[in-house]
């Protein structure tokens, strides 16, 4: 079964990099992917186009947030 969400994982120069639920990367060229898409955006793919997911994007970085809060403080 193929997946079908993605974190883009970092961006060289025309392909984004992506990361699977399994932790496998691999390259997209930006032109798939529809919208401006930034390290640590959540992407779903239908078709072969590749679309930004802009609440679980926020979800998921407010959950990594409240998560980070405890461990700088003294």
């Amino acid at each position: 079964m193929e997946e079908k969400e993605y974190i883009v994982d970092r961006i060289e120069g025309n392909y984004v990099i992506l990361e699977g639920k399994e932790g496998n990367l691999f390259n997209v060229e930006k032109s798939y992917i529809i919208g401006n898409a930034k390290e640590g955006d959540l992407l779903y793919k239908k078709d072969k186009i590749y679309f930004i997911d802009v609440e679980a994007t926020k979800r998921r970085k407010e959950e990594i947030d409240n998560l980070m809060k405890g461990l700088w403080e003294e």
